[in-house]
C-alpha cells in the first residue's frame, strides 16, 4: 500500500480558502510567509507530491508553480526542487517609500498622502505662533520624561477618557509608534514571546522583529480579541505581555465591548499579564470608549499620539505608566531618543489646552463620517466592513482575488491599497482582503473617482492569469 505523506503546515488552510485550487495554494504560500510559517530559501515539495498531499491533480499544482515562477516568488533548480525566493517583504504600504507611484494616483493605503488637504489644526497652531514662547528654556532643558508643564497638559486630556493619573505617570513620547517601541524594550526581553491580536499594526511588527521578540497571534471576532483563546494561549506559553489594540482595531475596525474588556481584564488578572493599550483613535467616538487604563490602571500601559488629530508632522504623544514601569520606561527612552522635542510638545500641548481644541476634533470626525458615507455609498454591502468614525475600512475580495493580486492590480489603475497579510501576525482566520485608509484622498471627489475603480474590480473583473505582468 502506498503511503501518502500528510501535507506541511502551511498547507493545511488551503481547503478552507475559496476559490480555484492553483490560486488557493499560491494563497496559503503568501500567508505562510506572512506569519513566518515559510520563509526565503525554504524548499516547496515536488509538485507530485504536494498533489498527493492534497488529493488534487498535479495539473493544478503546475499552474500555482508556474504563477509563482513568473512573479518572482519562487524560483526552480533542475534536480534541486523549488524555492522561496530571497524578497525582501514590505514591513508597511509600499508607497511609504516609494515615489514612483503611476499619474494620476490616489493613495488609499495609508492616511496621511503627499497632497494632503488643510488640515483643521493649522489655523490655531499658527496662531500660536505668535504667541509668547520661551525659546531658551524650551532649548535649554533636559527633562526626559517631558518638561512638567507639558506632562500636565496630558494629563488633562487624558482625564476625557476616564484616566486619572498624575504628571509623574506621564511620559511625552515622539508619536504612537515611539510608545509602542518603548513598551516593547521596557516590558520584554529578546526571545520573550508577546501576544497580539492575529491581525496587527505593521509598527508593532517591525518593533518585534527589530528587537527580537516573537509575536504571537490572539484569535480575533468582530470585537477584537477573544478572551477564550487569549486564556489557552497563556496557559500554554506562559506568556506575560499582551499589546491590544481596543478601539476601531486597525486594520478591522473592530470595537470592543465593555464586557469583552472585562472578561479580556480578567484573563490578563489571572495569569498576570500586563497589557499595552494602543488608543490612538478613542478620540473619534462620541462617548469615548472605557479603556483599559481605568479598569485597571497598574496592569497597563496606555499610549495614545495626536497624528490623527493635528497630523503627522510634530510627532508627539503621550504614554500613561504604572508606577512599577516607571524606570524601565525611562531607560527604554533614553535609549531611543532622549526625549521628545520640547518645541513640537509646546505647539501640540497649548493646542490641546486651547478653547479651540473640540472644534479641531469635531471637524476631522465630521470629514470621517462624510467620508465613510461615501464608502458605504460605493462599495457593495456584502464585501465591506467598516464603522462610521474609522479612517479606514476593509474589503472582503471576490472573483479569485488575492490580496496581492488586488493591490498589484489597483496600483495599475492608479489607486494604492494595503493587502491584509502585512498586518498577520498569526493566520488563524485566512481571509483575502485589503484595507482602504480614507483620509488617503486629497478630496472627497478623489476617493468617490477611486473607490469606483476598487468597485469595478472586485464585482466585475478577476485577477490576471499567471505570466501577464502584474507586478509593481
Amino acid at each position: 500500500m502506498q503511503f501518502i505523506a500528510m501535507p506541511p503546515d502551511w498547507a493545511r488552510s488551503i481547503t478552507s480558502i475559496a476559490g480555484p485550487r492553483y490560486l488557493a495554494i499560491v494563497k496559503a504560500i503568501e500567508s505562510a510567509l506572512a506569519n513566518g510559517s515559510l520563509k526565503p530559501g525554504d524548499r516547496l515539495p515536488p509538485q507530485r507530491d504536494l498533489a498527493g498531499q492534497l488529493s488534487i491533480n498535479i495539473g493544478t499544482v503546475g499552474r500555482a508553480y508556474a504563477m509563482m515562477r513568473d512573479s518572482g516568488l519562487v524560483s526552480g533548480e533542475v534536480g534541486r526542487g523549488t524555492f522561496i525566493n530571497r524578497i525582501a517583504l514590505a514591513d508597511g504600504p509600499r508607497s511609504l517609500w516609494d515615489r514612483s507611484n503611476p499619474q494620476p494616483f490616489v493613495d488609499l493605503s495609508h492616511s496621511f498622502p503627499d497632497d494632503a488637504p488643510i488640515h483643521p489644526a493649522i489655523s490655531d497652531i499658527m496662531q500660536g505662533w505668535v504667541a509668547p514662547v520661551d525659546i531658551a528654556t524650551l532649548l535649554a532643558r533636559q527633562v526626559d520624561a517631558g518638561l512638567p508643564q507639558h506632562r500636565a497638559v496630558g494629563v488633562e486630556w487624558l482625564k476625557r477618557y476616564g484616566i486619572e493619573c498624575g504628571a509623574d505617570e506621564v511620559m511625552i513620547t515622539c508619536g504612537g509608534q515611539h510608545g509602542l517601541t518603548l513598551a516593547m524594550a521596557a516590558l520584554s526581553r529578546p526571545g520573550d514571546i508577546v501576544m497580539t491580536e492575529e491581525l496587527a499594526f505593521y509598527g508593532l511588527k517591525s518593533a518585534a522583529s527589530m528587537m527580537g521578540r516573537s509575536l504571537l497571534g490572539i484569535r480575533m471576532d468582530h470585537e477584537g480579541l477573544t478572551p477564550d483563546h487569549l486564556d489557552i494561549v497563556c496557559r500554554r506559553t506562559g506568556a506575560k505581555l499582551l499589546f491590544c489594540t481596543p478601539t476601531l482595531h486597525n486594520p478591522t475596525t473592530a470595537i470592543m465591548s465593555l464586557q469583552r474588556r472585562l472578561e479580556v481584564m480578567e484573563v490578563c488578572r489571572r495569569h498576570d499579564v500586563m497589557i499595552v493599550e494602543d488608543d490612538v483613535w478613542n478620540f473619534l467616538l462620541d462617548p469615548p470608549a472605557t479603556p483599559f487604563a481605568v479598569l485597571e490602571p497598574e496592569r497597563v500601559v496606555y499610549i495614545t499620539s495626536f497624528s490623527k488629530i493635528i497630523g503627522p508632522g510634530l510627532r508627539i504623544g503621550l504614554l500613561r505608566m504604572p508606577r512599577q514601569a516607571l524606570h524601565s520606561l525611562g531607560v527604554a527612552l533614553r535609549a531611543t531618543t532622549l526625549m521628545a522635542s520640547p518645541l513640537n510638545a509646546e505647539w501640540v500641548m497649548r493646542l490641546l489646552a486651547s478653547a479651540s481644541i473640540d472644534r479641531v476634533v469635531g471637524a476631522v470626525l465630521h470629514e470621517a463620517r462624510t467620508r465613510q458615507k461615501i464608502v458605504s455609498a460605493v462599495l457593495p454591502a456584502d464585501y465591506l466592513v467598516t464603522k462610521p468614525e474609522a479612517f479606514y475600512a476593509w474589503l472582503k475580495l471576490t472573483n479569485g482575488w488575492s490580496a496581492d493580486s488586488f493591490v498589484r492590480a489597483a496600483y495599475h489603475k492608479g489607486i494604492g491599497v494595503t493587502p491584509f497579510n502585512v498586518f498577520e501576525v498569526a493566520s488563524l482566520n485566512h481571509t483575502d482582503a485589503v484595507r482602504v485608509c480614507i483620509n488617503g484622498a486629497s478630496d472627497q471627489s478623489s476617493l468617490e473617482w477611486a473607490l469606483e475603480r476598487l468597485r469595478t474590480m472586485l464585482m466585475d473583473e478577476s485577477p490576471p492569469e499567471f505570466g501577464q505582468n502584474v507586478g509593481i
